[in-house]
């Protein structure tokens, strides 16, 4: 299949290669501002006469093939600018005119108002999405800017029917629709990206910048020529580029960073140039940012479930957790654009982020379910436990995490008269490590009738109870918390690809309709991997009979009384000066080193056939995609019980053929209908797939599910779009996904439910935990968004307001039979804007707010974990004292809101996680030459 799907694709691309022999003239050019120095992406052309088409790039160059020598009319639309028409001759019919247009001239409300500012990045936002064939969201520089967004997560939240996975407060995950981030693509450049994260495909955006920036596209619909594994969508990250602008252009950043819950400084600076040299021929673009960031969270959970007794709930093991971090991110990205002559075009364009966080969390793990309950002692919502071996634990974790991420792209255009080559070879590698990281556990076993209690009157907040003051002393005595062990672990996650592509476009006009054909191959050759390496160490012989009153330190914890915690920075250094008379348990050691290596090798052919015909005023874009792709992958089976260690292997390959096709109609100048349907598909998560098998000592069985289908996508939107005028927006859409072979967790201890694979890997077991598919799964929603100026309405120019709403239904159905939604799909999310632009005076106030989701799927619904709702206000505020100079105020998390995640056991919601971040500041100076 592979061969054939490679002679299929050479041959599409061939054929419209050599068709490009009898040359055709044109028209290019490049559309910019009313200085004439920046280029406005998004800009239509289209030439009257034949009703070609077509879109200013990122730099604001345009180019029509096919047309004849004669007179024409080009008429150049842009939102923020009156529509102008511009007569262009070309005189032979090989010949290629140059025009350049400038538009804005007519625009007096402020100098360059078409790219600077609030305005400026709405009118380059929309101009982008109003021109683009498919359904996408474009984030500008200048909108980016106008958020305290710490990186291109929190940037992409902003977007219509863009959800956010946080990770300590901060956004990490973009979910799309309602789909999981593991079913979102990520690219810089047209470069996709890999994940650094050890299990998973999908990439935490909280690696890069969002100061190292040009623009964000989210992709919510998908042509041929675009990879197909993104069921969610894709996220496009585009940096700058030289050919951009006229002259030099420098910019750069410097602020304080302040964190309210810690009482913490840090800093954050950028510098962003851009400049062309050789007469415009080669432009040159750089990038360097660096932040550091101090903070951190408390935090409350329940480990496990809440357990019930004589009607009264409690937890059976509530943690507190402190957390202290810093963060510190470098992105830093170097582009090259040559245009070597008239025809041909070639760029090198690179991107680096690497990203540590040092993380502190100090622990006190109450054991109930390990105590007596005394119903005598119990009533209304107190439970009240004695003591015959009540287990607490303390723990320090010390782990520095870095991930980085490296992506190189070399390629270029070729025009040929008519026919457009493009081409492009790419590497990219990512990594995440953690070095040396060192958990430590101390422990005690109340035996004496102490007598310990929980009270859930408040059942997102249960409060720890006491008998005696002297239980209460001895609960809080560190010298009571012996040590019990002390873990090394050295664990690295590497995932790199090739990927090498060919496109050849033609266009045409057949029987008076304008339009081209496109045809492409593109290979991607993917190696992930995961290498951990874990040493269990304990002070068996009592050489130190050691307790946490030896290592004691205190932190500032505000929701209870968390007692002496250890200090890391002693026990690291007591570790490794010690390490030798400490003993190592080799069996309990390899297997957890071992338990989830694995290693996956991916390649993907493709090759496709598209094109786009434009009658009078729709233009109709479509084709078909197919892929082929070979994967193998490499992990341990691993049985505690004996002892045994065993490498399994797994592979698998198939070929899919997606089809679609998008409609645009202009219904008049100010209205555009959409509608579209593609195919999509998401292959496994490595830890999914991978033959990666576990068994306990009770033969109980984990394992990775090597026959598991890729997940299939049908997906089907629908839109309308109107600008009443030229920097406003109201749009309408609506969105179906229907998915086959979605992939779910699974677990049973009943025999006849095991999959076929489980008894062929591991027969006899006694229970399992693995993957399956589920027979289907939808998701169904509207997006409305709006954005418009105020000047029409109130007597003072310059407020501006923006409002965009989704509201998602999922649903899936479970080995059990059971319907449930998605795991992290909100019902409903938006995004309230207001927004004032006058003068020297730039300020914004947004409210993000998405509804509770279901976070994961456990046995059943008293068991399965929701995260509530959360809302968010953010103000920020910038004075500009000269053109060149900006000073910014910037407040993230005013409310404070926490992050709250429950179970349901009695229908009530109770305590999972509970965790609080404090508010953030960022204050400083922008400066733009």
């Amino acid at each position: 299949m592979r061969k054939s799907l490679s002679m299929l694709g050479t041959a599409s691309v061939l054929a419209l290669a050599t068709a490009a022999s009898a040359l055709a003239g044109g028209v290019s050019g490049r559309v910019t501002d009313a200085s004439e120095t920046v280029g406005l992406n998004g800009a239509t052309i289209r030439v009257v006469e034949t009703g070609q088409t077509a879109t200013a790039g990122r730099d604001g160059e345009f180019r029509i093939a096919g047309l004849p020598a004669g007179q024409y009319t080009l008429r150049v639309s842009y939102v923020g600018a009156d529509t102008r028409d511009i007569t262009v001759s070309i005189p032979t019919d090989s010949a290629v005119a140059t025009q350049n247009i400038a538009l804005g001239d007519d625009v007096s409300v402020r100098e360059n108002i078409l790219v600077i500012g609030q305005r400026g990045a709405i009118n380059s936002a929309l101009s982008r999405q109003r021109s683009n064939d498919g359904v996408i969201t474009v984030l500008s520089s200048d909108a980016i800017g106008q958020f305290p967004d710490e990186n291109v997560a929190e940037a992409a939240r902003r977007a219509v029917g863009v959800n956010v996975l946080n990770d300590q407060g901060e956004g990490r995950f973009v979910s799309i629709r309602g789909a999981s981030p593991n079913l979102v693509s990520v690219s810089v450049n047209g470069v996709r990206l890999t994940s650094p994260e050890a299990e998973d495909r999908q990439v935490g955006l909280d690696v890069i910048d969002a100061d190292a920036l040009s623009s964000v596209v989210i992709h919510k619909s998908l042509l041929p020529n675009m990879d197909a594994d993104g069921i969610g969508g894709m996220v496009e990250i585009e940096t700058d580029s030289g050919l951009n602008v006229d002259g030099m252009r420098l910019r750069g950043r410097v602020a304080g960073l302040f964190s309210s819950l810690e009482d913490e400084f840090g800093m954050r600076a950028s510098a962003n140039y851009a400049d062309n040299f050789m007469d415009g021929r080669l432009g040159v673009a750089a990038s360097l940012s660096y932040q550091e960031r101090v903070f951190g969270s408390e935090n409350m959970e329940v480990d496990g479930e809440w357990d019930e007794e004589d009607g009264i709930y409690f937890p059976n093991e509530l943690e507190l957790r402190n957390y202290e971090v810093t963060r510190e991110r470098t992105t830093a990205n170097l582009n090259f654009d040559f245009r070597a002559t008239e025809n041909l075009n070639l760029h090198l364009r690179t991107t680096a982020s690497e990203f540590s966080d040092q993380e502190y969390r100090s622990r006190m793990e109450v054991k109930y379910e390990d105590g007596d309950f005394r119903d005598d002692l119990s009533s209304g919502t107190l439970a009240v436990f004695e003591a015959t071996d009540f287990g607490i634990d303390r723990d320090i974790k010390d782990r520095l995490e870095t991930q980085s991420i490296y992506a190189t792209d070399f390629g270029g255009e070729y025009f040929m008269g008519d026919t457009t080559i493009d081409f492009g070879l790419s590497y990219v590698y990512s990594e995440e490590e953690e070095p040396n990281r060192i958990d430590t556990e101390f422990d005690n076993g109340f035996e004496n009738s102490e007598i310990f209690g929980v009270d859930g009157a408040n059942p997102l907040r249960p409060s720890l109870r006491f008998g005696l003051n002297t239980d209460e002393q001895a609960f809080y005595d560190p010298s009571n918390y012996g040590l019990d062990k002390i873990e090394l672990t050295n664990g690295i996650s590497i995932d790199r690809e090739w990927a090498g592509q060919i496109n050849v476009r033609r266009d045409n006009n057949w029987f008076g309709v304008p339009g081209y054909v496109q045809a492409g191959l593109r290979f991607r050759n993917r190696d992930k991997k995961y290498d951990g390496d874990l040493e269990i160490w304990e002070d068996e012989n009592d050489v130190f009979d050691l307790t946490l009153a030896d290592f004691p330190r205190t932190v500032d914890y505000g929701l209870a009384d968390i007692g002496v915690t250890g200090n890391p920075f002693t026990i690291r250094d007591f570790f490794f000066a010690n390490q030798n008379q400490l003993v190592l348990d080799a069996g309990d050691s390899t297997i957890e080193s071992q338990v989830a290596d694995y290693n996956m090798e991916e390649d993907v052919f493709a090759g496709y056939v598209m094109g786009s015909w434009d009658i009078e005023n729709l233009r109709i874009t479509g084709g078909v995609r197919v892929e082929q792709t070979d994967v193998s992958t490499f992990g341990y089976q691993l049985d505690e019980d004996s002892g045994n260690i065993e490498p399994v292997t797994a592979s698998d390959d198939y070929t899919d053929v997606l089809p679609s096709v998008l409609a645009r109609y202009e219904a008049s100048e100010n209205v555009i209908l959409r509608a579209g349907y593609y195919t999509s598909i998401q292959r496994p998560n490595p830890n999914e797939y991978a033959p990666r098998i576990f068994i306990n000592d009770d033969n109980e069985a984990e394992l990775g599910n090597p026959s598991l289908e890729r997940l299939e996508a049908q997906n089907f939107d629908a839109a309308i779009e109107w600008y009443p005028n030229n920097d406003s927006v109201v749009s309408l859409g609506y969105f179906y996904k229907d998915l086959e072979n979605v992939i779910g967790e699974f677990s049973t201890d009943d025999p006849a439910e095991y999959p076929a694979f489980v008894n062929s890997l591991v027969p006899g077991v006694s229970e399992i935990e693995t993957y399956i598919n589920l027979p289907q799964g939808e998701i169904s929603g509207f997006e409305f968004n709006l954005h418009t100026s105020l000047d029409e309405f109130l007597p003072v120019d310059g407020f501006l307001v923006g409002f965009n709403y989704t509201w998602t239904d999922s649903e899936a159905t479970l080995a059990d039979g059971r319907v449930v939604t998605l795991p992290g799909q909100a019902e409903t999310v938006w995004n309230a804007i207001f927004g004032y632009d006058n003068g020297p005076w730039d300020l914004r106030a947004v409210v993000t707010e998405r509804s509770d989701y279901l976070d994961e799927i456990r046995g059943d619904v008293t068991e399965d974990r929701f995260v509530l709702e959360h809302r968010q206000l953010d103000l920020s505020g910038r004075y500009s004292f000269t053109d060149h100079v900006q000073a910014f105020v910037e407040i993230k998390n005013v409310t404070d809101e926490p992050y709250v995640a429950v179970t349901r056991p009695d229908g009530i919601d109770r305590l999972e996680q509970f965790e609080k971040y404090g508010w953030s500041t960022v204050m400083g100076f922008r400066f733009t030459y």
